[in-house]
């Protein structure tokens, strides 16, 4: 199940062509896993769009991921890029206060949560937990499959430990 976020999204395309994107600075392999780009750029941008209501605001750009390996452990990434830090928190927030006006398990399921040091929402619908987080200028929404909490912390810390600085 996909949930519709009212919260208004708005795209502005990224400054430079030279600009690493989204897909690239995902991490290659996480906790074993190999990235695989299920779509990047304005393809991703239209999929999300297809799952939230309203316009998105103020992106650079956005990959969609997938890692998998045995074992069923399975996880969708997806990483959206922001023109800086502030503008990456504050778009976090929109997506989280969404969250409590769409209601349902969306809301009643969504905590602020400490994990890797990194200030994470957790929220959970139809039994699969969903987690998302800013760092820098970039905001994390991850879906994982058969993780366990140790696990999900070591996704966090590889999403947040890759790349430097897009600015």
């Amino acid at each position: 199940m996909t949930v519709a976020l009212a919260y208004p999204f708005y795209h502005a395309p990224p400054s430079s062509p030279c600009e690493v994107t989204a897909s690239e600075i995902a991490p290659d392999r996480i906790i074993g896993m190999d990235k695989i780009v299920v779509a990047s750029g304005e393809k991703a941008l239209q999929l999300v769009k297809q799952s939230h209501a309203g316009s998105i605001e103020h992106v650079k750009d956005v990959a969609i991921l997938h890692y998998m390996k045995g074992g069923g452990k399975y996880l969708t990434l997806w990483l959206t890029i922001y023109p800086d830090a502030t503008i990456a928190k504050n778009e976090t927030e929109k997506m989280a206060e969404g969250m409590r006006n769409w209601g349902g398990s969306w809301a009643s399921n969504l905590r602020e949560v400490t994990i890797s040091d990194k200030k994470v929402y957790r929220t959970s619908s139809d039994n699969v937990s969903h987690y998302f987080w800013a760092d820098r200028e970039r905001v994390f929404y991850i879906v994982p499959h058969n993780f366990t909490q140790a696990e999900i912390a070591e996704v966090i810390d590889a999403c947040s430990c890759g790349g430097g600085s897009l600015n």
